[in-house]
């Protein structure tokens, strides 16, 4: 009798615990639903196909590098990096690309320095980074509020894995063997000229997005407007730039290891030149 007392009360459970389930199903399908939603939106704030809203511009680059993963993970180079290949992606980054970004991938054109930001320096870490996938998304569709176009009107799937094997070796080679550059080299630049190109790098790295100069950019890092003030040497800031945990115990920014010398010493230039506001 006590057994069979107790068949109504485990059914009663049964149905609490089903009811249970269910709602912490529909629980998850709405969390599912507005994470969805909120992709959608991030997705919309990466292409280049609309015209971007406020909101938009101030969460674009903060998302694009979550974002832009998460929409190329299906993504796969169907084509391997051998030399015929990679030659064909550079013929097709010198047609499409080198306009902006320059034969040499470091952007020092004045179509691209015009550009708010600067076009990004292909050679860098910040670049370099993003695998085949994320890098062909990237070229088809675009990055709002970067100045990068949507290319998959103009270059075929096909032609931009091509491309993204050769942006991949751009560090690896050298710019005047690489594109039979017929250009001597250049002069080596004056102490102004160094600072201006950092100023130019400090935005095409994306500084800005971590650390506050003059007034822009975030508080995520240090402020830098009175970089030049602390007594760091130009040796440690490169070794800096280069190993940061090493320098600062902790440190999650990274490695500027794909830059070249001159570039590391155009950006320690820059900021040794960041004393405050004028009195």
């Amino acid at each position: 009798m006590h057994a069979t007392r107790q068949i109504p009360a485990i059914k009663a459970k049964g149905k609490v615990q089903k009811a249970k389930g269910k709602s912490e199903v529909s629980t998850r399908r709405v969390l599912t639903i507005g994470v969805m939603v909120a992709v959608a939106l991030f997705l919309a704030g990466c292409t280049a196909h609309q015209k971007p809203s406020t909101v938009e511009t101030v969460l674009a680059t903060m998302a694009k590098d979550i974002v832009i993963p998460m929409e190329a993970e299906n993504l796969k180079n169907p084509l391997a990096a051998n030399p015929e290949v990679v030659s064909q992606g550079k013929q097709a980054y010198l047609q499409s690309c080198a306009i902006c970004h320059g034969a040499d991938g470091h952007g020092q054109t004045v179509l691209g320095q015009g550009m708010y930001p600067p076009v990004m320096d292909l050679t860098s870490p910040h670049v370099q980074h993003w695998n085949d996938a994320e890098m062909f998304w990237i070229i088809q569709n675009g990055v709002r509020m970067t100045g990068m176009a949507s290319w998959k009107e103009a270059i075929s799937p096909d032609d931009t894995w091509k491309l993204v094997l050769f942006v991949h070796r751009l560090p690896e080679l050298d710019a005047a063997n690489a594109m039979k550059a017929s250009n001597p080299a250049p002069a080596q630049k004056t102490p102004d000229q160094l600072i201006a190109y950092g100023k130019t790098l400090y935005r095409q790295e994306g500084c800005f997005t971590c650390h506050r100069l003059d007034g822009e950019g975030t508080k995520l890092g240090p402020d830098l407007t009175v970089e030049g003030t602390r007594g760091r040497t130009p040796e440690w800031l490169i070794g800096h730039f280069k190993d940061p945990p090493k320098y600062v115990h902790g440190s999650i920014m990274l490695s500027f290891t794909n830059l070249t010398d001159e570039q590391l010493s155009a950006l320690t230039a820059f900021l040794e030149s960041q004393k405050g506001p004028a009195k």
